[in-house]
């Protein structure tokens, strides 16, 4: 079984992105990550999405992070969210993207599994003035 993570992103983002999961993986996932970056050129993000998308083995898992769930990249994935062995999730970020190259490719992620890792980067989301440090914490 083969794992392919595509970042997908209006502009350079997704380009930035893999460029830190390789710096803090050590390259490990160099092999494993696409990256789509819409708009740069003007080729429509279809004829993009398209052809990335046919290149995929039926039997390879292609999980599909964007940058936002409103935004035309997301969209153009919309279709794929049928297609065996694919996950598509939008929102991506660093912690999410590392949760998915780290994760065993021993086997298909599950749905479950799926949301298990997206509930888990939501959580790296935290508003920072919030947090209080009392006198009692060793922090």
């Amino acid at each position: 079984m083969e794992r392919k993570i595509v970042l997908a992103s209006h502009h350079r983002f997704a380009d930035g992105l893999r460029d830190t999961v390789e710096f803090i993986t050590g390259g490990l996932s160099k092999k494993r990550i696409i990256t789509l970056t819409a708009y740069l050129d003007n080729t429509p993000i279809e004829e993009n999405v398209e052809k990335l998308m046919e290149d995929f083995p039926n039997t390879t898992e292609v999980i599909v992070l964007t940058d936002m769930m409103a935004g035309s990249v997301n969209q153009t994935f919309f279709s794929y969210r049928s297609r065996e062995h694919t996950h598509i999730v939008s929102g991506m970020n660093l912690p999410l993207t590392l949760a998915f190259v780290m994760e065993s490719q021993e086997d298909y992620l599950t749905n479950k599994r799926v949301r298990e890792i997206v509930a888990e980067a939501q959580r790296s989301v935290v508003y920072i003035n919030d947090i209080r440090i009392g006198d009692d914490d060793d922090e």
